[in-house]
């Protein structure tokens, strides 16, 4: 496929499909086919934030600043991550630039430390660190692999491909374990499979488009906003 997708046009289309998938979340009955669609859709955010996690890592001039940046806006987004859940601040249950935070980290590591050993148990650590938080532990691995293997597209895509069936896997087991039996289970996450549909955009990513400064926190901007105005809608209507 010929590139010709710069960051800002792919970020763009991760946020609509985010705010589809929590629409979905926040107003529709899961069961229904338009409801299907929006998860379905929504699936390709988080594998192309991870993407750019791992680019904005090898791109970025100060990563203690960008660390930094997203630990701020994780805790700025935690309020309105619980009122669109409506849940209360002391629920073990964190936002997913939580799990951006400790995915940045992991890529770090995978660079820095040359022990082998210790880079697995380091990337690993993170992982761990974001069992609480959305898109746990998936989200990190992903993030570590499109660095690893930016070079080298068939150990990405099976990399890539590993963790996501895991996901989908994971979900089934969820499923199995609430009671709804194999067939119900597999037609509840047959929505997961959507992660793939991300692997078109990404691939489609022009490094050498530069993005908008003015863009680059829409991202961030968005991500609080649009879970605070879905969550008082919801409150309102209720």
């Amino acid at each position: 496929m010929k590139k010709r997708l710069g960051s800002d046009a792919i970020k763009y289309i991760a946020i609509f499909a985010m705010l589809l998938d929590h629409i979905g979340w926040t107003f529709l009955s899961f069961a229904s086919p338009l409801s299907q669609i929006f998860h379905t859709v929504g699936r390709i955010t988080a594998p192309i934030m991870c993407f750019f996690i791992a680019e904005g890592y090898r791109h970025t001039k100060n990563v203690k600043k960008y660390l930094m940046r997203l630990l701020i806006f994780a805790l700025v987004s935690q309020i309105p991550w619980c009122v669109m859940h409506g849940q209360s601040l002391g629920t073990l249950s964190f936002n997913m630039i939580f799990t951006l935070f400790f995915a940045l980290l992991a890529v770090i590591a995978e660079d820095k430390i040359e022990n082998p050993t210790l880079r697995t148990l380091a990337v690993f650590s993170c992982a761990a660190a974001t069992i609480f938080s959305d898109w746990y532990v998936f989200a990190v691995l992903w993030s570590v692999s499109f660095f690893k293997f930016k070079t080298e597209p068939k150990k990405l895509f099976l990399s890539f491909s590993a963790v996501s069936l895991m996901y989908s896997g994971y979900m089934f087991y969820l499923n199995l374990e609430a009671g709804n039996g194999p067939k119900k289970s597999f037609l509840y996450v047959l929505f997961t499979l959507g992660t793939f549909l991300s692997l078109p955009l990404i691939s489609s990513y022009d490094e050498t488009k530069k993005p908008n400064k003015k863009s680059r926190f829409v991202f961030y901007v968005f991500y609080p906003l649009h879970m605070l105005i879905l969550g008082i809608i919801k409150y309102l209507i209720q």
